[in-house]
């Protein structure tokens, strides 16, 4: 980790040029985040690496970066909803995050992302108050279209550093039988609406 640092401040001042420039400093820079860990990631330097055309890598360092860039994206999502405090109130028509779904799913399992099923996000909606579209806008739900032959089946995804992971964890441990009144202790809740 040593050296990895020892580039970044070496790179450190091809970094203060105009974001959308790609050159070898830019590519040495993502192969050096990419083999840290997201929270060693000196945060000066994030815009610059998010600012990367992924187009422009080449084609093995385009699905780590993919998974690195939504990572950073959902923590900081997740961390300015925590400054919000526990009661949400988003805009019936906030606008959800947008991704190619072919390759989302290649991606989310590297980037922090676990599946929960139909049910844990009924429930998740259930607990929070929060509609399936607030899950999305306020918290890190991603929903992908997976085909199934001739079907398509939406699949579900959360951060496991999202508050409403702790829900669907509980979820599992309890089991749907012992359903009780803890599993809203502590967590977000959306507001309801006015009418």
């Amino acid at each position: 980790m040593k050296a990895a640092l020892a580039v970044l401040l070496a790179l450190a001042f091809a970094w203060g040029r105009d974001a959308s420039s790609f050159d070898a400093d830019t590519l040495e820079m993502v192969k050096v985040f990419l083999k840290m860990p997201t929270a060693e990631f000196p945060p000066e330097h994030i815009p610059r690496f998010l600012a990367v055309d992924p187009a422009a890598l080449p084609k093995k360092l385009r699905q780590p970066f993919l998974a690195k860039r939504l990572e950073l994206n959902t923590l900081r999502r997740l961390a300015e909803g925590k400054k919000r405090g526990g009661v949400r109130m988003p805009a019936e028509d906030c606008a959800i995050p947008k991704y190619d779904q072919g390759l989302l799913v290649k991606y989310l399992l590297i980037a922090g992302f676990k599946e929960i099923s139909d049910d844990e996000e009924k429930f998740a909606e259930k607990q929070t108050q929060c509609t399936e579209r607030d899950l999305m806008c306020e918290f890190s739900l991603l929903t992908v279209l997976v085909p199934e032959g001739k079907e398509k089946r939406r699949r579900f995804f959360l951060h496991f550093r999202d508050p409403i992971f702790a829900l669907v964890s509980q979820y599992r441990e309890q089991g749907k039988a012992k359903q009780t009144n803890f599993f809203g202790a502590g967590a977000p809740v959306c507001a309801p609406r006015l009418k």
